[in-house]
């Protein structure tokens, strides 16, 4: 008698194996998913930092401030952060040499040339001009509760200066001395303009962050060969500057 020593399945053994298989899919799939929707939506968290780094800097107060340092604004749309279009280009022939202008590309583009618009959903970013990146998150439709921030509050970009202007006359130190007016150098669109204070105190607001050029000028002749003093000041958001220059 002949004996088979490798036997198929029987319909049975199939039917129980595809009901086990099935049983265990039914189990793993919503735990998969949801590995799946927790990935993407960290991943989108944390490319919105990197934007919003990519246009105000880093949040460790470093003196690094990102697109709004270099140019004075924030962004029109987040494709600035990766395309100069019309910006002017980088420059240092500024007041001191501060340099402004766009310097980009601002954020890495990723492997095409739209990855860092796009959320880890595959949707488009938004609010480039108001500083806060936004996601419609997991269910699409923006501004519901689930969708994904940053940062939580829409950013200040402007500080304050405050400069006060003193010299000595023998062994006396006048203070916000009549006859002198001081400027303060910053970006506007990427190029520099100044504006100035003609009386004390000598005060500025709205000064985009950054690093910003500042001098003492006689103002009764204001050229290049009066200006009497000057130096550079860190301008953080929402904070104010004080500076002294003396002469």
């Amino acid at each position: 008698m002949r004996t088979a020593t490798n036997r198929g399945f029987t319909l049975i053994e199939l039917l129980v194996i595809l009901g086990v298989l099935a049983v265990l899919a039914a189990a793993v799939a919503p735990a998969f998913v949801q590995q799946i929707g927790e990935s993407r939506i960290q991943a989108t968290q944390d490319e919105a930092r990197v934007l919003y780094e990519s246009m105000v800097g880093p949040s460790s107060g470093e003196t690094r401030f990102g697109f709004v340092g270099d140019i004075g604004r924030l962004p029109t749309s987040f494709q600035e952060l990766a395309q100069q279009g019309s910006l002017p280009s980088y420059t240092t022939a500024t007041e001191r040499s501060i340099g402004m202008g766009w310097r980009g590309p601002y954020v890495n583009v990723g492997t095409s040339a739209t990855d860092y618009l796009n959320d880890g959903f595959g949707r488009p970013y938004t609010g480039a001009s108001s500083g806060q990146v936004r996601s419609a998150g997991t269910d699409g439709v923006v501004n519901t509760a689930d969708d994904i921030v940053y940062p939580p509050a829409a950013p200040t970009i402007t500080g304050s200066i405050i400069v006060t202007v003193k010299t000595t006359q023998g062994q006396k130190t006048i203070v916000d001395p009549v006859g002198y007016h001081v400027d303060v150098y910053y970006a506007a669109d990427g190029s520099q303009t100044s504006v100035s204070a003609s009386t004390a105190p000598f005060s500025f607001s709205n000064i985009p962050m950054g690093l910003h050029a500042v001098r003492v000028v006689k103002t009764s002749n204001p050229g290049a060969g009066n200006v009497v003093a000057q130096d550079t000041v860190i301008v953080r958001p929402g904070g104010t500057a004080a500076v002294e220059l003396w002469f």
